[in-house]
């Protein structure tokens, strides 16, 4: 039998014979194919042709592109070790936040504190298929190509297809351009992040690197910038609400755009329950909340801080460089407290305001509104005023609506509402204290309210202040200024810091910057050479005419400051009075040069020229320094050095820099029955035995002296001195409780009279009393101890009696008439007086009084205090 056939083969004739009278079988018919047919299959052949052809050009063709749009992209490796600049979060003593320093508002997270609701809600919104896809969406490129093809000449933004990984890719390697060259550049290395890098990482460089609007870069930015609370107490809403705001921040902004911002919120909230993020439930439950909970406004500022973090940052600067503090993240906790500042800053303020009302003259309205707006709508025409810089929480921007010769009526709005207004009025007898000054004096009394007021003016007023028989008050930013300054002397801590008026309107820190005249305020540190020297509290010293030829040639010859001579008075009585010419008598009799090393150590100055004004406070110096040195006398002699920060931490955790601080000598190997002993850090300035006879002087400066203002109502032990500079320039108060020293300055930036008897203790007693009530209130009553060894007597002179400390081996009335003996004042080679113009018959060097070799070095200011040469008035120096 034949095989079976093979392909190829062919079948055979059959040529066996046929049956005899069977016919021969019929061949069928060869069918010719349609014409249909035909060109079917050509068709389908020019197709499959021209499809391969078009996969192997698109390819060739895309192979092209990728090599020619590969070349020179950045390489992936920046985002493995990519350390995005953070910003320096600076926090007050309760570790509230009150100020972040940088260009961009960020907070890293790492991914494992990053909440899954929040990380899931940018997800549905921005790319769903984040986790599975390969850096690229291709369905998303080719659904945004149809749409684009179709927008073509509409000038229409380019649907987006761009995955999270894309957007990375933008943001942190490429530049934000929308064209294709970038489109296709962004693809190709979205695929090599997605190759290089785990999806948790791209994930956290996403979360962290996003713009959100608000000047927020970042999630955790982003949810203190819109809910002021951290990630993990965002609600699904919040989450939501963040999760919407990549595709266009400032349109979505609640705060801006309120309806787009809920709308959009929804959406991204339905979108994470369709991809099971959330139950149904949870959703509707969601899109029911508010879209900004009240907390969203956030915490308001301290008041007047911003002197206190501009010195903060200047210290940062120059201890970690500018780079590091804008973009570190460096977190720093100082030693501000928020409720003293508050307190401080309206203590200043009311001060500044009652001085500017009493001695001041009204500058003019803000600005004006046209009579027409004055006519329409006047509450719309304020609105959109600017707000002025430096203005008073509790003020308001108003505006004369009409007025009579007796009456202003105001208008102004009543919060942020157009609407909400309210209307009161300002009689002239409230008016009085604006009138124009003549001279430099007020000027004759105004006659009608139309002298100062008209209508259309915008002022400023107290809508919570009846004056004088109106129900609101006109009030003005004072050109007067003040500094104020507080601290705890046992770890040199500054609480609070008060450096003008506002720091919006100057940021000029008066505290630590403005080299003013101390007056009799610097007096404490003569008194002190005294007592090193050996002299006593009651000891008789003579308040008489004072004469000395200086070097230069003038003529010496200042005078006290009720132009009057007392004669033969204690010490204690002296310094009580603030007498000038006692005070030189007895700055001659110790020696200046004495005195000067004692104004060095303590860094009152750092170099005191070698004349008699500058003993009694005619050289410059800052509020800073004095209220260091009167902390230096509070710790009986202990250099104390102010601390602004208490530590920075880098953002891992670890410590840069920590104050000093004092140690415990025997809390480890100690017996539970002892104290502690406490070793705090801080050189040796003066013997406490001498310091505490000039504190218990002190005493008498604010009990029966210039000081009394100051502590009215306070019942507790204070040391303080009053200042008062030659023509009344500058005003001063320093005093302190054994917890606490502060100090305050009041006068001009531009020296100028503050006028007739404004004395330290009656300008800035006010201010420092009304701070030192609120920060004493609840603190212990604590005394001032008296060193072992040392004793207290009565003393009396004239009809007042006082309580001084004495030294062992003193005796109360064993030294009288100190300075009394005749002498040589205006000679420059007598006895008492050397061609310094300096005692000679009290050689002795304070530092041996219990200091410590090199003691009188010259600290440095805060960062960002400037050096001043000390400049000298020789007409008279301090007053009182």
């Amino acid at each position: 039998m034949p095989g079976p056939l093979k392909a190829g083969d062919r079948l055979a004739k059959d040529k066996s014979p046929r049956t005899k009278g069977a016919p021969a079988p019929k061949r069928p018919r060869k069918q010719r194919p349609g014409l249909a047919r035909v060109a079917g299959g050509v068709l389908a052949r020019g197709v499959y042709r021209l499809a391969l052809l078009g996969i192997v050009a698109g390819v060739v063709i895309g192979g092209g592109v990728f090599l020619y749009f590969s070349n020179g992209l950045p390489s992936v490796a920046k985002l493995r070790h990519y350390e995005p600049p953070l910003e320096t979060r600076i926090y007050a003593d309760n570790f509230r936040l009150i100020a972040a320093l940088g260009t961009q508002h960020r907070i890293y997270v790492p991914y494992n504190r990053i909440p899954q609701l929040v990380s899931r809600a940018f997800i549905s919104a921005e790319d769903r298929n984040f986790w599975t896809e390969p850096g690229i969406d291709p369905l998303a490129i080719v659904r945004a190509g149809f749409v684009d093809m179709t927008r073509l000449g509409s000038h229409e933004r380019p649907l987006g297809a761009s995955t999270i990984t894309m957007q990375v890719v933008k943001n942190m390697l490429l530049d934000n351009r929308i064209d294709f060259a970038r489109k296709v550049k962004e693809a190709i290395l979205a695929l090599r992040v997605n190759r290089a890098m785990s999806k948790k990482r791209i994930l956290t460089l996403y979360l962290n690197e996003i713009y959100l609007g608000q000047n927020a870069w970042g999630v955790a930015a982003a949810a203190e910038a819109y809910f002021d609370k951290p990630l993990s107490k965002l609600t699904i809403a919040e989450a939501a609400t963040l999760g919407g705001l990549p595709k266009a921040p400032t349109n979505y902004n609640p705060f801006l755009h309120p309806k787009r911002a809920l709308n959009r919120r929804n959406w991204v909230i339905g979108r994470m329950r369709d991809d099971g993020v959330i139950t149904s439930a949870e959703a509707q439950t969601a899109i029911a909340s508010p879209l900004l909970p009240k907390a969203a406004a956030g915490t308001r500022p301290v008041p007047g801080a911003g002197y206190f973090i501009n010195a903060v940052e200047a210290q940062l600067v120059q201890m970690f460089g500018q780079k590091t503090t804008m973009e570190g993240g460096l977190i720093v906790r100082t030693s501000l407290d928020p409720r003293l500042q508050a307190t401080a800053m309206d203590a200043m303020r009311n001060r500044l305001e009652a001085y500017d009302h009493e001695f001041g003259f009204y500058h003019g309205p803000v600005t004006r509104l046209s009579i027409a707006d004055l006519s329409n709508n006047w509450a719309a025409a304020l609105a959109k005023q600017t707000t002025p810089a430096g203005l008073r929480r509790r003020w308001r921007l108003g505006v004369v609506v009409s007025e009579t010769p007796a009456l202003a009526h105001i208008g102004w709005i009543q919060g942020d509402n157009a609407a909400a207004t309210r209307t009161g009025t300002i009689t002239l007898a409230a008016l009085q204290w604006g009138r124009p000054l003549v001279n430099g004096h007020p000027g004759p009394l105004l006659r009608s309210v139309g002298q100062m007021l008209k209508p259309g003016d915008v002022i400023m007023i107290d809508p919570h202040k009846p004056t004088k028989g109106g129900t609101v008050s006109l009030e003005q930013i004072p050109v007067v200024e003040g500094s104020m300054l507080s601290m705890n002397p046992e770890t040199g801590r500054v609480s609070i810091m008060v450096g003008g008026w506002s720091n919006r309107m100057s940021p000029y820190n008066r505290a630590t910057q403005a080299h003013r005249q101390p007056g009799s305020s610097i007096k404490p540190f003569d008194y002190l050479t005294a007592m090193q020297a050996g002299i006593q509290p009651d000891a008789t010293i003579l308040d008489a005419p004072f004469t000395q030829r200086l070097a230069d040639g003038q003529l010496y010859r200042p005078g006290n400051y009720e132009m009057s001579f007392l004669g033969p008075v204690p010490v204690f009585y002296a310094i009580e009075q603030s007498l000038n010419l006692a005070t030189l008598h007895l700055v001659r009799r110790v020696g200046l040069a004495n005195v000067a090393a004692n104004f060095e150590k303590f860094r009152i100055v750092h170099h005191m020229p070698l004349i008699y004004p500058a003993a009694i406070g005619a050289l410059d110096t800052t509020l800073w320094r004095m209220v260091r040195g009167y902390a230096a006398l509070d710790e009986y002699g202990r250099q104390v050095e102010p601390s602004l920060i208490d530590s920075v931490t880098a953002p891992d955790g670890h410590i840069l820099y920590q104050a000093p601080d004092q140690s415990c000598a025997n809390c480890m190997d100690g017996s539970a029955s002892q104290l502690p002993v406490l070793n705090r850090p801080g050189a040796r300035l003066a013997n406490p035995d001498s310091v505490y006879q000039v504190i218990m002087m002190m005493r008498n400066v604010v009990e029966h002296g210039t000081g009394v203002p100051a502590v009215a109502g306070l019942n507790r032990p204070i040391a303080g001195k009053t200042g008062t500079t030659n023509n009344f320039n500058d005003a001063w108060f320093l005093g302190f409780v054994p917890q606490m020293v502060t100090g305050c300055w009041i006068g001009y930036d531009t020296p100028r009279d503050l006028g007739p008897n404004q004395t330290g203790g009656n300008v800035c007693g006010p201010a420092w009393n009304q701070f030192m009530k609120v920060a004493l209130k609840g603190q212990p009553v604590i005394d001032f101890p008296t060193p072992p060894g040392m004793t207290l007597a009565r003393v009396s002179f004239g009809s007042q009696t006082v309580t001084e400390a004495f030294k062992p081996g003193q005796v109360p009335g064993s030294q009288s008439n100190l300075g009394l003996v005749a002498d040589n004042p205006l000679g420059l080679g007598g006895p008492l007086a050397n061609s310094a113009g300096q005692s000679a018959q009290h050689d002795f060097n304070p530092a041996a009084d219990g200091s410590t070799a090199g003691a009188n070095a010259a600290a440095p200011a805060p960062a960002g205090t400037p050096a001043a040469p000390a400049s000298v008035d020789k007409s008279l120096g301090g007053l009182y």
